[in-house]
């Protein structure tokens, strides 16, 4: 109720992402685009995560698609306003890439978000750090990700806007 009190300026994006110890993956994505949609601008399919068990999973054909059209229905019933877009990762290979690309524009979802973190750790890496799990970003990501948006941009024939 308080932000709905309150006058609003600027974009307010959603990140949504499956809970870690969930056994309802879908739902917990249709039930944050119920709870927070009406507010947003955008909302993000995040299926990208490294940190949360069994979610890049979701970035497979048949769970994305299953996905991405409950997803878009959950939307237009709560959201209709809200672009939506899905957030995939920089690992992926070329066959699960094209995988992604034939569901994106099979479904018309908004957009992609490419990419985020990485698992890998590229031999260049100097910081002491480097061994430590979790997604790695930044200026180490650069090569990879420019890679990922230029495949993508190409499997979907430039018809789907992408955020890199």
């Amino acid at each position: 109720k308080a932000m709905v009190s309150k006058p609003l300026s600027g974009t307010l994006g959603v990140n949504l992402g499956k809970n870690k110890t969930s056994d309802d993956e879908v739902g917990d994505y249709t039930v944050g685009i119920r709870e927070l949609g009406p507010y947003a601008d955008y909302l993000v399919v995040n299926v990208s995560s490294p940190n949360t068990p069994g979610l890049r999973s979701l970035q497979q054909k048949d769970p994305l698609q299953n996905l991405l059209e409950a997803t878009i229905k959950a939307r237009d019933d709560f959201a209709p306003h809200a672009h939506l877009f899905v957030k995939i990762a920089p690992d992926l290979s070329k066959d699960e890439m094209k995988d992604v690309a034939a569901v994106v524009l099979e479904t018309g979802i908004d957009g992609m978000i490419v990419c985020n973190t990485t698992n890998s750790r590229p031999e260049s890496l100097l910081s002491q750090n480097k061994v430590e799990s979790g997604g790695l970003s930044g200026a180490p990501l650069k090569d990879i990700s420019t890679q990922c948006i230029r495949q993508m941009y190409k499997l979907t024939n430039g018809q789907v806007p992408i955020i890199g």
